[in-house]
């Protein structure tokens, strides 16, 4: 029964590192080809400003499926590339207030903002909201600090390391009874 459950622990702690390496690799990748991080057509977004809030929030983490010209509704949450004004140039997560033009022309606002986006046309927009999950933001956040990052990835690694060191050592001893068993005998 023990060597099952070593058997066992030792799969999930495999796979464990197989999956923080995945998320490390395609964090990194992101990071570096300067794109937002995407997959199967969601993107992932991380709000850096408070014109969401209350709704979202400064570092939380929203997902999103790739805009695909349907028709928009007044309150969807969507990300565009700003095109005039204070959002020039800049990736924004706002709040549906008209659609105009059949579709053509969106404005948009930020929750806590007082005043309207200027109005985008439907080429502008990158992306739909379709979920905020809870807990990726907080997990993102403790990871992005250095404190996180030491807790979250470089521990967990540590003790892994530590870990197969102590079974090597572990079978190593057990052969070296073996053969001393096996010595005796003779």
């Amino acid at each position: 029964m023990m060597k099952v459950l070593k058997k066992i622990g030792s799969v999930l702690a495999g796979l464990l590192v197989a999956v923080e390496l995945i998320a490390i690799i395609f964090i990194v990748v992101m990071r570096l080809s300067g794109g937002v991080p995407s997959l199967f057509g969601y993107n992932v977004y991380v709000i850096v400003s408070p014109s969401m809030e209350p709704e979202i929030k400064v570092g939380e983490i929203i997902i999103s499926r790739e805009y695909d010209g349907e028709l928009l509704s007044e309150g969807q949450v969507i990300t565009y590339l700003g095109k005039e004004g204070d959002v020039k140039g800049k990736i924004v997560t706002h709040k549906v207030v008209s659609v105009t033009n059949n579709g053509e022309t969106v404005v948009t606002k930020g929750v806590a903002n007082k005043d309207n986006d200027p109005a985008i046309g439907k080429n502008d927009i990158l992306s739909v909201m379709v979920y905020k999950p809870f807990i990726l933001g907080k997990i993102y956040s403790v990871i992005s600090s250095t404190w996180g990052f030491i807790l979250c990835i470089l521990v967990p690694m540590i003790l892994l390391i530590v870990s197969e060191i102590v079974n090597l050592v572990r079978d190593i001893k057990e052969e070296e009874k073996t053969d001393d068993g096996e010595q005796a005998e003779e």
